[in-house]
């Protein structure tokens, strides 16, 4: 019974944080019902718990994306801009997919530090003396996860666009050492 009774806060748990990034949210939320009260501080210190774990895992995540992101900037885009550049051949199109990558970074950056920022707020809530609260900082904490898998999809979309103007300037530039 202890274990169906965990895996259903787990799972309410994970329902009220990390419900599907895709998910329709409302402005404005219903208010939360007498039930929803009873049950947040019935479970509170079991959905705080995955609060900080999810809180734990996200932030190493976050780390090492960030990482990786940066170094495709950092070490890749620009270093192979600055070649073509410095050869004189056009890289129009390669810095302008650079700049779009670096401004969507730079979003992402942001976002993450608002949706760090706000699961931080729902942990430092009571749920036992403030449940309400503690439901609202956790929805807004998901709201704004939302916005940083967004930012996520965008950053992909970005680099495949460099991807696809390296293979245009490298379809110019092998036609252009042909004809020499």
């Amino acid at each position: 019974m202890k274990n169906v009774r965990n895996i259903a806060l787990y799972a309410l748990a994970v329902m009220c944080i990390v419900t599907v990034p895709f998910a329709v949210v409302s402005a404005q939320s219903p208010p939360v019902t007498d039930d929803q009260v009873d049950r947040i501080r019935t479970n509170c210190v079991s959905a705080k718990n995955i609060l900080d774990r999810l809180h734990t895992s996200d932030t190493l995540l976050r780390v090492n994306r960030g990482q990786i992101y940066e170094y495709m900037s950092t070490k890749l885009m620009d270093r192979f801009n600055g070649r073509v550049t410095s050869n004189r051949y056009a890289a129009a199109d390669l810095t302008t997919a650079t700049q779009t990558y670096t401004d969507a970074l730079a979003a992402f950056r942001v976002s993450y530090r608002a949706y760090e920022e706000q699961v931080s707020r729902a942990l430092a809530i009571d749920c036992n003396k403030e449940p309400v609260s503690f439901y609202d900082a956790v929805a807004n904490a998901r709201i704004k996860r939302s916005q940083v898998h967004s930012d996520v999809l965008n950053l992909h979309q970005y680099i495949d666009q460099y991807r696809a103007a390296v293979d245009v300037f490298e379809g110019g530039f092998k036609a252009n050492e042909g004809s020499r």
